[in-house]
């Protein structure tokens, strides 16, 4: 599984009633309809992160790490009539393994990270339209570069490309690099640990300053969280001098989130949003709560917009960022929730869910397993098209049980 999913599936729950709750309703989605299922053969398993579409209608996206056909992984192209192609294989090694999510820069060129090969540390690599890729970075490690890619990168106007890595650097906690169009890569910030943060294991947004916004796994002013761990998390930000800014610290259960998992995305007044893997509340869950949905103002105040309580009318844990349509809705997806007891020990196969402008959750989806999938949107989580369908990926489920590619009109 990928790295951030195999982290933090033990994120699961703590319980206690609190006043701050928003309205709920359940429904099902009647636009919901399955893409792909992966077959582990000809196309790969697992998909570990989101979808980017193309002015044509084709669906972008990669498999990861996994006992089928192209065990390291792998770049796909799913066309409007359903077809699937391999347009390039990863391999251990030179050629790194164990892909994240995909950008698409202004010419159409797809860029991603991955965890793994190369020296050690993971590779970033480029793919065209036609299939041809190549290794454009090799992560060299500490003290002067990144390991442990897999977050998927941002891209600005200039076609400059920016990431994270989960490790390395100088102080061994993760870094903030970016990638120039001609493919050379430098460090922008190395995480210290501690109060600073450390593990930057999501990807990250662009405001049009040029200032980058990310959360990071661990760290921030909470001493201990996560059973020992220093910190819950934080909200950070990176001005284009390298001036990094501690936006938040997460204060863990049961008032607050932990293990920021997923990008956050930025509205039009400057206010961020997104999403936990653990903290907030939820009996439904293990250990320290189900995940929250945040709100961050351009202060720094931070409002939970929602506790996931797991169970059957509800999600738990996300570890994928968040889409906002025109009106102001959020839309995102959770691993685990929706009651579907076939999946993860009871735990649900996950959903797909709306959150209203006044905080009320609608459940789109729950993820049934061998029909649907399970287990969807790690990463970039959902994206739309121009008539506002939301495409995603369920890692696991389906037919073979390696995943689908879905849609679904809200």
């Amino acid at each position: 599984m990928v790295r951030s999913i195999a982290r933090v599936t033990h994120v699961l729950a703590g319980a206690m009633t609190l006043s701050l709750f928003a309205s709920l309703a359940v429904a099902h989605a009647s636009g919901f309809k399955v893409l792909h299922t992966f077959n582990g053969q000809n196309d790969g398993c697992y998909p570990p992160a989101g979808v980017v579409l193309d002015g044509a209608g084709n669906i972008y996206g990669t498999t990861e790490i996994g006992e089928c056909v192209n065990p390291s992984g792998s770049v796909y192209k799913l066309a409007p009539g359903g077809a699937v192609s391999v347009l390039y294989s990863f391999e251990e090694g030179s050629k790194g393994s164990g892909p994240g999510g995909l950008v698409m820069d202004q010419k159409g060129r797809l860029w991603g990270t991955t965890c793994c090969g190369g020296i050690g540390g993971g590779v970033i690599f480029k793919v065209n339209g036609n299939g041809h890729g190549s290794v454009v970075h090799t992560f060299q490690g500490s003290p002067n570069d990144g390991c442990s890619g897999s977050a998927s990168m941002v891209v600005d106007s200039r076609g400059n490309l920016y990431g994270t890595t989960f490790g390395c650097g100088k102080f061994g906690y993760g870094v903030v690099f970016k990638v120039k169009p001609d493919g050379s890569e430098s460090l922008l910030y190395s995480f210290r640990g501690g109060h600073d943060g450390y593990n930057p294991d999501p990807g990250m947004t662009l405001d049009g300053q040029g200032n980058l916004y990310g959360t990071t796994d661990y760290g921030g002013r909470v001493s201990l969280c996560d059973n020992g761990e220093v910190g819950c998390g934080t909200v950070f930000k990176l001005a284009p001098d390298g001036t990094k800014t501690l936006l938040y610290g997460f204060k863990g259960p049961p008032k607050d989130g932990y293990i920021a998992a997923a990008n956050p995305i930025m509205d039009a007044s400057g206010n961020l949003y997104g999403t936990t893997a653990g903290g907030g509340i939820g009996e439904n869950c293990n250990y320290d709560g189900c995940g929250i949905v945040f709100r961050l103002a351009p202060d720094g105040s931070e409002t939970v917009v929602h506790f996931f309580k797991g169970g059957r009318n509800d999600g738990a844990t996300s570890i994928a960022g968040l889409y906002e349509d025109g009106a102001g809705n959020l839309y995102g997806t959770t691993e685990f929730g929706g009651g579907t007891i076939s999946c993860n020990m009871g735990y649900g196969c996950g959903t797909v869910f709306k959150i209203a402008p006044d905080g009320t959750l609608t459940l789109l989806h729950t993820f049934k397993g061998p029909t649907d999938g399970a287990n969807p949107g790690a990463g970039t989580g959902l994206v739309a098209d121009a008539a506002g369908n939301l495409y995603g990926t369920a890692q696991h489920g389906g037919a073979n049980d390696y995943g689908t590619v879905f849609e679904i009109t809200p």
